[in-house]
């Protein structure tokens, strides 16, 4: 099992720039879990804060729609080593989308506050994974910045 999170954690864009021994110190506080498909991993509003890698699968991201009161709309599709919760990991605030398997699949997830201890002991990692989320992020904005002009323009 640990060796499944180590092998994740090696693929992913999450931990690009550290060492191998830096990642398997970095295992010890991510977990793994299979959700069955159309499962909810995270809903948008909840207080959840943990940050999932996708180990296997793929996952749909709702948001709710803005011209149909209550029904959501799905923005985009994860896939194996894709990342989500981030945005709730960095500033601790609700979840600003909800995730659905779109097939069964496996995730590595770690907490909030496990991680964000681990970064302040460990601030070199610290800086490499926040570096990656921010470039982790920018790319996401830079996609939705595209699919938004297209849909305007």
């Amino acid at each position: 099992m640990i060796m499944d999170i180590i092998n994740v954690l090696r693929r992913s864009d999450l931990t690009h720039g550290l060492t191998d021994s830096e990642i398997e110190d970095l295992s010890k506080i991510f977990h793994s879990k299979h959700a069955k498909k159309g499962n909810v991993i995270i809903r948008e509003g909840d207080l959840s804060s943990e940050l999932y890698i996708i180990s296997k699968g793929r996952v749909g991201v709702l948001i709710y729609s803005s011209s149909q009161p209550g029904e959501k709309e799905k923005i985009t599709t994860l896939r194996d080593n894709d990342i989500f919760g981030e945005f709730s990991m960095i500033d601790g605030t609700s979840r600003s989308a909800t995730v659905v398997t779109d097939e069964d699949s496996d995730f590595i997830y770690v907490d909030y506050l496990d991680f964000h201890r681990y970064l302040e002991k460990k601030e070199h990692v610290g800086f490499y994974i926040m570096r990656n989320i921010a470039k982790i992020l920018t790319a996401k904005l830079r996609r939705m910045n595209f699919e938004v002009r297209n849909a305007i323009l």
